[in-house]
């Protein structure tokens, strides 16, 4: 009988090893695991071109994003606000009868009334 839990403990072991390999060899490659840096963050290096090329910026109103983009793409989104008090992320919604820029935190409501 001790023989048996001692394999058995002993495969457990080899099984957590090469589960240990196997993800760190998976950490940070493309196909891979994301990693953190030291913000807890995911390197820019580690996401997809579309992740980045999406992002528009940073405005102070949502009259600098518009200026700045009077039309987007599909997935394009912007931050509207100062990143110390509460602003919010806007997204290019061309589903719209008139496409436009949507904040994150419209109420169902309100976007019915613009669709």
């Amino acid at each position: 009988m001790y023989w048996k839990i001692l394999f058995l403990k002993e495969e457990t072991i080899l099984a957590s090893v090469l589960s240990y390999e196997l993800f760190a060899a998976k950490q940070g490659v493309a196909n891979g695991i994301a990693t953190l840096d030291a913000d807890t963050k995911v390197p820019v290096s580690q996401l997809p071109d579309e992740a980045i090329e999406s992002f528009k910026g940073q405005y102070d109103t949502q009259t600098e994003l518009e200026t700045a983009y009077a039309t987007a793409s599909l997935g394009d989104y912007a931050y509207v606000g100062d990143l110390s008090t509460a602003g919010s992320f806007w997204y290019w919604n061309a589903v719209l009868s008139t496409p436009a820029w949507v904040n994150q935190q419209i109420s169902e409501a309100d976007y019915a009334l613009l669709s």
